[in-house]
């Protein structure tokens, strides 16, 4: 085994894990600059977000598959480099049409790079310590998280364009790099290689309910962060921007904490198990902000919201990875899809219930949508307690392989 080439595919694939969402989390802390900005409300830069993460999802389907077909190298690098055009036109937007337009091409490439980097963690990490692997991944993932709305407030005091000139300087020298990187494929099969991988990946039981929870874990998290900074951000409260980030940072860095320690419990535990731990912090998340001192109990809703969503990718991550090892890009790209599509609908479908009854509809709508996650794991895992066990043809068959 290459070492040099596996610790070398390590440190890009956990670099792109913390570049995507860094760059889809740095504006939540600018809404009230960026609102001045381009003489807008909040929910246009809401929208800013929802059309970050729509190409994203979209791209996501596609991303993962084609690294299948094409070679992983070849993929991510292309990711990148779409990723940073994004990033280097929102910089020199006129006007908010071309503000969300280059947070569209933004979102396209982060979508093409994210399934890419954890389907080549899948290659390169065995599945005995693919949990703690997908611990590191989930850790550097929510640093993005967490660096994003931190640095976007500290950007905002600053230059809030000078935020993306960085990330595309980034964008492009990580895909240098990932031009070095290994790209075998079957390229000359490469669209009917990644078309059956999806299809096989979407009918794939495991790989599709960890990402309907993951739906519904990121329509709580990305509402709760958003509306939240918001309201903090106008009276009563009027928080600078710089205020705003480090307080929404900090699910972020508890996040940073749980990844370790979600992966080690569920290589031990089991996967569905410690994410029914993850959805039990974010119904706590979704009931302390419905009280009515919620604004002075937002260090614990970002401890609970850190610790619940990291709690909950983390495993369910490794589950798809494992569930498909034939097709892990396709797994990643329909298990990432499906999560992120929460992350893209979660402002626009929260909007409402924040425009009519402020962060308590926020709340009750995220409450009930984690009390419904809760019962799809506990139903899952009281099905498998009564499965027989699998035969060895039946695990063959589920990996993708054949019997001689």
């Amino acid at each position: 085994m290459d070492w040099s080439i596996n610790l070398n595919a390590l440190a890009l694939t956990y670099s792109c894990a913390f570049l995507g969402p860094f760059g889809g989390n740095i504006v939540i802390a600018m809404f009230p600059t960026l609102e001045a900005w381009f003489n807008v409300d909040v929910s246009s830069m809401a929208l800013s977000i929802t059309l970050f993460m729509l190409p994203f999802c979209t791209m996501y389907i596609f991303g993962g598959s084609l690294s299948d077909a094409y070679g992983r190298g070849r993929v991510l690098s292309l990711g990148l480099l779409i990723y940073g055009v994004g990033s280097l036109t929102a910089a020199f937007s006129p006007n908010i049409a071309a503000f969300l337009a280059s947070r569209a091409i933004q979102g396209c490439g982060a979508g093409i790079m994210s399934p890419t980097a954890m389907a080549l963690l899948g290659d390169i990490v065995p599945s005995k310590s693919l949990g703690r692997a997908m611990g590191g991944y989930s850790v550097a993932v929510t640093a993005g998280m967490a660096f994003g709305t931190l640095m976007g407030g500290a950007f905002a005091a600053f230059n809030w364009a000078s935020a993306f000139i960085v990330m595309c300087l980034a964008a492009l020298a990580l895909a240098l790099i990932s031009l070095k990187m290994p790209s075998r494929g079957r390229a000359d099969r490469g669209v009917t290689v990644a078309w059956r991988g999806f299809i096989q990946a979407m009918r794939n039981r495991v790989v599709f309910l960890a990402g309907i929870i993951g739906f519904i874990a990121f329509i709580v998290r990305v509402g709760v962060i958003t509306y939240a900074a918001d309201a903090l951000g106008k009276p009563p409260y009027q928080m600078s921007p710089e205020n705003i980030g480090i307080l929404i940072s900090i699910s972020g860095f508890i996040g940073l904490i749980a990844g370790p320690a979600s992966g080690y419990l569920s290589d031990r535990m089991g996967r569905f198990q410690t994410a029914l731990i993850g959805v039990a912090a974010l119904i706590a998340t979704s009931a302390t902000l419905a009280l009515p001192q919620w604004a002075q109990l937002m260090p614990l809703i970002m401890v609970l919201l850190g610790f619940g969503g990291t709690t909950i990718f983390t495993p369910l991550g490794a589950e798809s990875l494992d569930a498909l090892p034939a097709a892990r890009g396709a797994a990643s790209s329909v298990f990432g899809f499906l999560r992120f599509l929460g992350y893209a609908l979660g402002p626009m479908i929260l909007l409402y219930p924040y425009t009519t009854c402020y962060v308590q509809g926020v709340a009750v709508v995220s409450l009930a949508a984690t009390l419904a996650a809760a019962a799809l794991i506990i139903n899952y895992t009281r099905s498998q307690k009564d499965k027989p066990p699998e035969t060895e043809y039946m695990v063959e068959i589920k990996a993708g392989g054949r019997r001689g």
